[in-house]
């Protein structure tokens, strides 16, 4: 995971028929709030609005085609992923769904996210636990601002204070809860993405390896070129674009001493 910055303000479609919408919701549960409670009556939520070409297109940009959470290239394969569950929530893995959800959030780009389907459908759902679950916001008017996610928000804070790697191995950085629970909560250390990592840096370590040893000798104007070329490649590699980047960033840090 690295850090995601999105445009700023948020697609049209959000702003405007998202708005709407959301009044919509706020309304359907102030008139029946018992139903939506119970399930008995659930929200229909629009797809066609949070997950609208226009919106796609941003996060595909922002995220330079990756998934918020693995770093897996997507691209218009990837999921618009709900960082606070719309629809309902549970705290911990096996627990019942507890709803309403974010109804409110559901098209909120603050809320929005592109995702792997394999982080977003077969590990996190709905799920989303806070150090406290007693201040979580059940409600509209409830203040979200007081909770503390256990899952890392990329758009708002820096993984790389929870999350590091040892060669392709994610890790809470000392011992942090919430680097561990966003590890253990979105499979980002699944073994075919850890495999995956794995070939990708053992690729970045050959060329490392090469430029290193081609410092060493005299420099001809072709060998010269050829340095270059292998330090954009590394450049390219640890920059937000590159497949992988959390990884491979602390990799180069450390010379690539853990891949062999």
């Amino acid at each position: 995971m690295i850090p995601i910055q999105k445009p700023q303000p948020a697609p049209l479609k959000q702003t405007k028929q998202g708005k709407s919408k959301t009044d919509a919701h706020i309304r359907d549960q102030n008139q029946d709030p018992a139903a939506y409670q119970s399930g008995e009556k659930t929200f229909k939520f629009t797809s066609v609005i949070y997950g609208a070409s226009i919106v796609k297109a941003a996060l595909i940009s922002a995220q330079h085609k990756k998934c918020c959470f693995c770093e897996r290239l997507v691209g218009e394969d990837g999921d618009v992923e709900h960082f606070r569950p719309k629809s309902a929530y549970c705290q911990q893995k096996g627990e019942t769904l507890v709803r309403p959800g974010y109804y409110w959030l559901a098209y909120d780009w603050d809320n929005l996210y592109l995702s792997c389907s394999t982080c977003n459908q077969r590990r996190k759902r709905n799920l989303f636990p806070l150090v406290n679950p007693t201040k979580r916001a059940h409600l509209h008017n409830n203040d979200i601002s007081v909770e503390e996610p256990l899952l890392v928000d990329p758009g708002k804070e820096d993984p790389s204070q929870h999350i590091v790697f040892r060669g392709a191995e994610p890790l809470p950085v000392a011992g942090s809860i919430k680097g561990k629970t966003t590890i253990d909560l979105v499979g980002l250390d699944r073994s075919i993405l850890n495999y995956a990592r794995l070939e990708h840096l053992k690729k970045m370590k050959a060329i490392y390896d090469w430029k290193i040893d081609a410092e060493t000798k005299p420099q001809s104007q072709g060998r010269q070129n050829l340095v270059a070329e292998a330090e954009a490649v590394l450049q390219s590699a640890i920059s937000d674009k590159g497949e992988y980047a959390a990884a491979t960033r602390t990799a180069l840090q450390d010379g690539f001493k853990f891949i062999l």
